[in-house]
């Protein structure tokens, strides 16, 4: 067995219990994101050839084989014996095998603890791009069922109660702005993620003339880590942020979500989710069961502690890289699992099957719109707002107790200025219509606000598409500048070193 990296200074070969519990969980997670370990090296070697740090016959081995390594099965390949140690190891004892001793030098002017740093951001980079065009496609739908369902007029609660109507369109498109605070934020953390550590050293730099700058730019990066101390150890802090970004974000998925599961209910019926995304009872035949749904207020819940964990791991954090590894690694997952579930909404809402008569007439009733018939008592009579909220309360109070049927309206059971309302003067006041057209302060329900917004949604989904596109481009352009330059360096291989 060739010699492992702890034989000099340890003189005994790692225990199995090490390898299991420790070597092989974090390879595990590793091996997911073998192509961003390659990426580093590869950088990392022809940056060194570049500054002369590698005599170009030293370093064209190395590039040449990271490229058929990046070509090929990385994932495969670095998926070695756990004793070995974990993907960072694995790639010098690929290097070794595949280009002797000299394989071994690809550590020089660097320390695990940076090279790590650097995978997890590029793991996590990719990650939440991918969780940000998942939003994107997610806001396109609440705008599209926004100006499908624009006018349908739908109730809307508070406290689980009818409180005032609104319509459809403009419930949806509320729920876009949701949307859009989470991209904002994604954007944001993504230029805080976007700094590369690689170069930091263990702690303190290196007296070898490294070019940090080249190797973020490389790695698509738009600058390194500042303080070589920070690049491998607080910058890790990015992953208690995207944790919390992630489960702020299934928060929001998960209200909307949860909002769906109620009107769904066989009790409500205000909406029915596609058959496709249900499921049944093993037992009862009758069943429609909305899982999607059952599942994005489940991992919600769970998305609560992500970012309690990470902050948990910082704060008892007293050496390396090496304690915070492990729940660094869980962040790719998180972020898959936060995509599906956006993805899961999106496909809710696309197919989502409404009723808008129930919608309708759900929305105008327990007296949904006594408010309005409050401020009229103020305009017209001169009450002060409270003693109209009062005179409109004892309104509705009596008919309960009268036990009027719902929708029926009885002047007599006014008393004060109300008795002076006539009752067709009561229905217009109270009409469901009239109360939602009536919105007209900024971000109102009435249709010339609702058309506004939906314009200005319309207007910010396209600034953040634009960013992400402006992100998902810079990351290939690097990628392929790294390539083209690697190939390059190769083409200028003297025929002597062929």
């Amino acid at each position: 067995m060739k010699p492992l990296l702890t034989d000099g200074r340890l003189g005994a070969s790692p225990a199995a219990a090490l390898v299991d519990h420790v070597n092989a969980v974090e390879l595990d997670d590793e091996v997911a994101a073998a192509e961003h370990f390659v990426k580093i090296d590869l950088a990392h070697a022809l940056m060194l050839t570049q500054q002369r740090v590698f005599a170009p016959e030293q370093g064209r081995p190395l590039v040449a084989a990271l490229l058929r390594l990046l070509d090929g099965d990385a994932e495969k390949v670095l998926a070695g014996d756990a004793a070995v140690g974990t993907i960072t190891l694995q790639l010098e004892r690929h290097l070794e095998e595949e280009c002797g001793p000299a394989g071994l030098d690809i550590q020089r002017a660097r320390s695990r603890i940076d090279q790590k740093a650097t995978g997890v951001r590029m793991a996590d980079r990719a990650a939440l791009l991918h969780v940000m065009r998942e939003l994107l496609r997610l806001g396109e739908v609440l705008l599209d069922a926004g100006a499908e369902y624009d006018a349908v007029i739908a109730p809307g609660y508070t406290h689980l109660q009818h409180a005032q109507p609104t319509t459809l369109g403009h419930y949806f498109n509320a729920h876009y702005w949701t949307v859009s605070r989470n991209l904002a934020r994604m954007a944001q953390l993504y230029e805080r993620l976007n700094e590369c550590p690689l170069g930091g050293a263990a702690h303190s730099g290196t007296d070898w003339p490294i070019d940090r700058e080249a190797t973020a730019a490389y790695l698509g990066f738009a600058r390194p880590v500042r303080n070589a101390r920070d690049a491998g150890l607080s910058a890790l802090d990015a992953g208690a942020e995207l944790a919390a970004v992630l489960g702020l974000t299934l928060s929001g998925v998960s209200r909307c979500a949860s909002d769906l599961f109620y009107w769904s209910s066989s009790e409500v019926a205000l909406v029915r989710l596609h058959p496709s995304l249900c499921g049944t009872s093993s037992m009862m035949p009758q069943k429609r069961n909305p899982i999607v749904l059952e599942r994005i207020r489940g991992l919600a819940g769970d998305a609560a502690g992500w970012a309690a964990s990470q902050l948990g791991v910082l704060h008892f954090a007293t050496s390396t890289d090496a304690d915070q590894g492990y729940v660094h690694n869980r962040m790719p997952g998180y972020c898959h699992e936060t995509a599906g579930a956006i993805h899961l909404l999106a496909q809710s809402v696309a197919t989502l099957e409404v009723d808008t008569e129930r919608l309708r007439r759900s929305a105008g009733r327990h007296w949904s719109t006594a408010s309005a018939l409050a401020d009229d008592l103020v305009r017209v009579h001169g009450m002060s707002f409270r003693d109209a909220h009062e005179a409109v309360a004892r309104f509705v109070t009596a008919h309960e107790t009268a036990g009027a049927t719902e929708g029926t309206i009885r002047p007599d059971l006014a008393d004060g200025p109300l008795r002076d309302y006539a009752p067709d003067q009561l229905r217009r006041l109270l009409d469901v219509q009239s109360f939602v057209d009536g919105r007209h302060s900024a971000g109102g329900t009435s249709p010339a606000r609702r058309a506004e917004l939906a314009s200005e949604a319309a207007g910010d989904l396209k600034a953040h598409q634009d960013t992400v596109v402006a992100l998902t481009a810079a990351a290939a352009e690097a990628e392929d500048r790294l390539v083209r330059d690697a190939v390059a360096l190769l083409d200028a291989q003297p025929p002597h070193e062929a």
